[in-house]
C-alpha cells in the first residue's frame, strides 16, 4: 500500500460532509478521498472545499468493488452499517464504520464474524473514546488519588433540540441511545472497569418529532460494585457536568465544555484514623468525627486538547469554542486509524468492546420497556 491511504465514503449526509470529510482534508499527507457515494446523485455534488474530483457512486456495491480505493468510510443510516460494513471487508477494503456498530447484539455479531475473517481491517468511529477531557478522567483514576471509587457519572447534555431528522424515527435506527448512546455507553464501561451485572434504563420522548427517544437515563453496576451513571438529553436546557467521578479519598468533575477539571482528593499518604459506629447516646454537637485531621488538596486543571477540533464541519478553538452552538468533536481516531493500517499500531478500540457496547444497548432498551410513540407535541 502508498503511504497515502485511498478513502471512499458512503454516506454524504450530516456525518460524511461535515464530519469524515473535514477531518479527513486535515490529514492529506496520510489519506486521500477518492470517491463518494450516496443514494442521491445530487449529493455527490458541491462537496465541501478541498475535495477535489473524486468518483462518484450511488451504488454501495459499486464503491466496495472500486480496486482503487484502501479505505471505506461508511456514514449511512444505522440500518445499513452491519451490511455494508461486512460487503466491504469481502471486498478486501478497510473500514471506518461510525455509530452504532449495530442496532443489536445479533448484528454485531454477526458483523464480528466477517471482521475475525478479514483482522485489523474494521475500525469502529468510537471516536469520543479519545476525547481530551475523557482521557485527562481516566488518567486521574488510574493515578488513584481519588481512592476506591464507587460511583462514576457521564453526562451529556446537547440542549434543547427539537429534531425531525432520520434519527427520530425508530424505522431508521434512530433515538438518543443509538445516537450519542454509543459514545457514553462506550466511556463508562471503560470507567467501569469491569464486566457489567446489571443495569437499569429508562428512555423518554419529550420534544423531538418522530417516534424515537430524546432522553435516556442508563444505570450500570459493574461486577466490581462501582455504578456508572448515564445520562444523555436533547431536552434540558441547562446542562450539567460532563464526568463525575466519587472516590472514598477524593472526587473529581469535569464541568459541561470539557474546558477544566476539579479535584478534591485527601493528600496522598494521609491515614484515616480506625472509627466505629456508637451504638448509644451520641453527643449532640455534631455527627462528624472531631478527631479526623482531613487534608485535602483541591486543584483545577486545564484540559489539553491533543488534536484538532471541529464543530460544524470547521476548524476551532478548543478552548474558546462554545459547546452549546453545536456538537463538538476531535479528530485524534483517525491517527490510530492510520497508525494501524501503514504501521500495525492495534487500533485501541477493539471489535468485541464494540459488541460489549451494543449488548449493554439492547439490554437498556429492553429494561427501559420503551414502546415508540409519536410525540403529542409534534402531532399535526
Amino acid at each position: 500500500m502508498s503511504k497515502t491511504i485511498k478513502v471512499g465514503i458512503a454516506g454524504m449526509g450530516r456525518a460524511g460532509r461535515f464530519m469524515h470529510i473535514p477531518e479527513l482534508l486535515q490529514l492529506r499527507d496520510k489519506f486521500s478521498i477518492a470517491a463518494v457515494c450516496d443514494l442521491l446523485p445530487e449529493r455527490t455534488r458541491d462537496l465541501p472545499e478541498g475535495v477535489g474530483e473524486v468518483r462518484a457512486y450511488t451504488d454501495f456495491a459499486e464503491l466496495a468493488a472500486d480496486p482503487e480505493l484502501d479505505l471505506i468510510s461508511i456514514a449511512t443510516w444505522s440500518t445499513c452499517h452491519v451490511e455494508q460494513a461486512a460487503a466491504a471487508l469481502r471486498a478486501g477494503k478497510y473500514v471506518v464504520l461510525d455509530k452504532p456498530f449495530a442496532l443489536d447484539r445479533a448484528g454485531a455479531l454477526e458483523l464480528q464474524s466477517v471482521a475475525d475473517e478479514h483482522p485489523g481491517k474494521l475500525f469502529l468511529r468510537f471516536n469520543r473514546r479519545f476525547e481530551p477531557a475523557f482521557t485527562a478522567v481516566r488518567d486521574v483514576l488510574a493515578s488513584g488519588v481519588l481512592g476506591n471509587v464507587g460511583m462514576v457519572k457521564v453526562y451529556r447534555h446537547t440542549g434543547y433540540v427539537r429534531r425531525y431528522d432520520w434519527q427520530t424515527l425508530t424505522g431508521h435506527g434512530g433515538g438518543l441511545l443509538n445516537n450519542w448512546g454509543p459514545h457514553l455507553v462506550d466511556q463508562a464501561l471503560r470507567l467501569l472497569e469491569a464486566p457489567v451485572a446489571d443495569l437499569w434504563c429508562d428512555l423518554q420522548h419529550q420534544v423531538a418529532a418522530g417516534d424515537a427517544e430524546d432522553q435516556v437515563k442508563l444505570l450500570l453496576r459493574g461486577k466490581n460494585g462501582r455504578v456508572a451513571d448515564i445520562e444523555i438529553s436533547n431536552v434540558a436546557t441547562i446542562s450539567a457536568n460532563w464526568y463525575e467521578i466519587w472516590g472514598d479519598r477524593g472526587s473529581l468533575v469535569v464541568p459541561a465544555g470539557g474546558k477544566v477539571m476539579k479535584l478534591k482528593y485527601l493528600k496522598p499518604g494521609l491515614v484515616l484514623s480506625p472509627l466505629k459506629a456508637v451504638e448509644g447516646v451520641f453527643p449532640v454537637t455534631s455527627y462528624k468525627n472531631q478527631r479526623d485531621k482531613l487534608d485535602f488538596i483541591e486543584e483545577e486543571r486545564p484540559v489539553v486538547s491533543g488534536g484538532r477540533t471541529y464543530q460544524h464541519g470547521k476548524l476551532v478553538d478548543p478552548a474558546t469554542v462554545d459547546h452549546t452552538a453545536g456538537y463538538t468533536y476531535q479528530d485524534t481516531m483517525w491517527e490510530h486509524v492510520y497508525a494501524a493500517i501503514a504501521d500495525g499500531i492495534p487500533y485501541p478500540v477493539t471489535v468485541a468492546e464494540g459488541v460489549e457496547v451494543v449488548t449493554v444497548t439492547e439490554q437498556a432498551k429492553r429494561a427501559s420497556g420503551y414502546t415508540p410513540r409519536l410525540n403529542p407535541l409534534c402531532e399535526e
